[in-house]
């Protein structure tokens, strides 16, 4: 049954014209055909429900002040002394249990209200630093990935980041210009050697902005430098970047 109601929504995103202006209408009587799982537990209801939320790990102070890793005492992390990232990262919580799930559910299905959920951790995250950003971007796909996939799970949610912070979303202004392996299996240094120079942002559309970056998930900070690097080449005043999760 959530296979087929994963068919129909995938049905409805790719649909034009009057169907962009029932969609709603539709989406009603989907959840009373499909009811809502949690992408967590798979418990009906919510599509992130309370008990999983109990459950987050939550990351809190006392943090790195630049990769945002919860740390035992102030001060850089063992990783930021070894490699800092080139941009202030915040994350909303641990990428392990029920958050793990819910963000490999996310990385292959375009679950808008997933992303738009998970976009509400990361708009609480922006105001909580105080960041005063003019545009959200969200890290591109590989397009052999994106040909795979059809969708770029970092783009649902800065989508709904930014209708949720009343900012314009350049998607598609950064690019990824060269296809690299995938970074899973490979140790720090051939994460930040893999992406150096596989991203270029278009400076009509990031000189002199502050930009919030999104992704799903951060792990050594390699791919979220190597981004803001290629926004501040194309003139970006400041980055940042949000994530959900943290490895």
């Amino acid at each position: 049954m959530r296979k087929r109601a994963h068919l129909v929504q995938e049905w409805l995103q790719a649909s034009h014209g009057w169907l962009q202006v029932s969609r709603s209408w539709l989406q009603v009587g989907l959840d009373l055909l499909f009811p809502i799982q949690c992408a967590g537990c798979g418990d009906a209801g919510a599509v992130w429900c309370a008990s999983c939320d109990q459950q987050l790990v939550r990351i809190r102070p006392p943090i790195c002040r630049q990769c945002g890793l919860n740390l035992g005492r102030p001060g850089p992390c063992p990783s930021c002394q070894r490699q800092v990232p080139s941009l202030q990262v915040r994350s909303h919580a641990r990428y392990t249990g029920r958050l793990a799930s819910a963000l490999i559910h996310l990385k292959y299905r375009p679950d808008e209200r997933l992303a738009q959920h998970m976009a509400g951790w990361l708009a609480k995250l922006a105001r909580r630093e105080s960041w005063v950003a003019t545009a959200v971007v969200p890290v591109p796909l590989a397009k052999s990935r994106m040909r795979r996939r059809g969708f770029n799970q970092a783009r649902l949610l800065s989508e709904h980041l930014a209708r949720s912070l009343n900012l314009p979303n350049l998607s598609g202004r950064l690019k990824r210009v060269e296809e690299t392996r995938s970074q899973v299996g490979l140790i720090p240094s051939e994460r930040w050697a893999n992406v150096r120079k596989a991203f270029e942002a278009a400076p009509e559309a990031f000189a002199g902005q502050r930009v919030l970056l999104v992704d799903d998930l951060m792990t050594t900070g390699a791919t979220l430098s190597a981004c803001a690097d290629a926004l501040r080449r194309a003139g970006a005043r400041r980055v940042w970047g949000l994530t959900v999760g943290r490895a």
